[in-house]
């Protein structure tokens, strides 16, 4: 009785153990950090395993493997020892009543230890992580300290070997890759509640974190820039007829953006009858590489309060605007106001299930109206140009082809003297 109780401590521990390993990988930081933050010894201890996760694993991993020995050990001689006379009882197995008590042994505590030291623990730490994580992190730390020693000698050890491979020991699982998570993503949409417009803001999200600004921004040919002299006329062309609502402006040439003016400033202005003061009433403008990537520029913008940046290469030459409206388009898809209507033509489903597309459209506002994934381009950023590159840098006839990847091929469908008007892109079915 005392050995099947001993042995019955040891799997238990073993139990802790499994639980702790589990609730620790497994608990959220943020919770565990608000428990940290309302004065929690246990929830910091927690926290402390967590954020050193090689340590703490390699200290379990010691201890379970010690447990398993120390079970087997005496399991297979002081257990299979009080069972032998039990089984010698039975006359098929009285020759080989030893052999079949150490049978019998295996099969018993293989089963306790894998019900009992490994599939109920870990099960009840992933539904209670933190509590269970909070609740054994002390003594677990207490282990490190005994460890200390011996995760030192066995991963120098290790080290040793794995050198002839040009590889060293680790505890820690390899990080998730950006298309684990999306595979991630995709599945939680397929098994759960998640629905299909959050799996797109998730997508665009893990994609934004690649991007830089100059992915995102528009370019320098397209931007509605004035002179610091520009008459009200002008003014009111870029900002009523063209429906701009900030425009840079510059002295000399675009190179040379002195700032922006802000159309409510504008507005404001003429409203109370006052003469337009272009100088005096420039914002400054701030200015970015175009290879910041584009989630710092987003937390630049709204840590700045502001709405636009002007887009430099390395020499400072402007190369383009970046909106904070071009930077969450990024995440949430094209986003129309009231006097965009006309943007909706930029790209028209036929009936056949092609897309006629304006040669100026952005290839990114086409993968996002539309949801075809085309080649990342080198260097152009409008379909157009992108037919333009496909067709080796010159001007294709009209009614050329091109292949864009992902089964896709793009028609040059109108071409003037000077560029790809409209590009129609297929997508083969299979």
């Amino acid at each position: 009785m005392v050995e099947l109780l001993t042995i019955f401590a040891l799997i238990l521990l073993n139990a802790l153990l499994s639980g702790a390993e589990m609730a620790v990988v497994a608990s959220r930081h943020a919770k565990l950090q608000a428990a940290a933050d309302r004065g929690s010894r246990r929830a910091r201890a927690a926290l402390r395993l967590r954020n050193d996760p090689e340590r703490f694993l390699a200290t379990v991993q010691i201890f379970l493997t010690l447990v398993g020995a120390i079970v087997g050990v005496y399991g297979g001689s002081s257990l299979a020892a009080v069972l032998t006379p039990v089984v010698e009882k039975v006359p098929a197995f009285a020759t080989v009543a030893h052999e079949v008590s150490k049978v019998l042994v295996v099969g018993l505590i293989t089963y306790l230890s894998v019900v009992v030291g490994e599939l109920i623990p870990k099960s009840l730490a992933l539904r209670y992580a933190e509590p269970i994580a909070t609740v054994l992190a002390r003594p677990v730390q207490v282990l490190e300290v005994v460890a200390r020693p011996m995760v030192w000698l066995l991963m120098r050890s290790s080290n040793l070997v794995l050198r002839a491979f040009h590889d060293s020991t680790t505890f820690v699982e390899t990080k998730l890759a950006r298309e684990d998570l999306a595979a991630m993503v995709s599945e939680a949409t397929t098994q759960s509640g998640l629905s299909p417009t959050t799996r797109q803001v998730f997508e665009h999200a893990l994609e934004f974190s690649t991007l830089k600004v100059g992915d995102v921004m528009v370019p320098r040919r397209w931007v509605v820039a004035l002179p610091k002299d520009a008459s009200v006329s002008a003014l009111k062309k870029a900002m009523v007829a063209a429906g701009h609502r900030r425009v840079p402006i510059y002295e000399g040439s675009i190179d040379g953006i002195a700032g922006y003016l802000l159309r409510d400033d504008v507005l404001a202005v003429i409203w109370d009858g006052r003469p337009i003061d272009l100088p005096a009433m420039l914002r400054p403008a701030y200015f970015v590489p175009e290879s910041m990537p584009a989630d710092r520029a987003l937390r630049e913008l709204q840590a700045r309060r502001l709405h636009l940046a002007v887009v430099v290469d390395e020499h400072g030459s402007v190369q383009g605007i970046v909106t904070l409206e071009d930077l969450l388009e990024e995440l949430v898809g094209e986003i129309y106001n009231e006097r965009d209507v006309e943007t909706f033509d930029a790209a028209k489903k036929e009936d056949d299930g092609a897309w006629l597309v304006q040669g100026n459209l952005d290839v990114r506002a086409f993968t996002r109206i539309s949801g075809i994934d085309l080649d990342e381009p080198d260097e152009a950023r409008s379909m157009g140009g992108l037919v333009v590159q496909l067709a080796g840098g010159s001007l294709p006839d009209k009614g050329a082809t091109f292949a864009a990847g992902n089964g896709t091929t793009l028609e040059a469908a109108e071409v003037s003297v000077r560029r790809v008007r409209m590009v129609r892109v297929r997508q083969s079915s299979s």
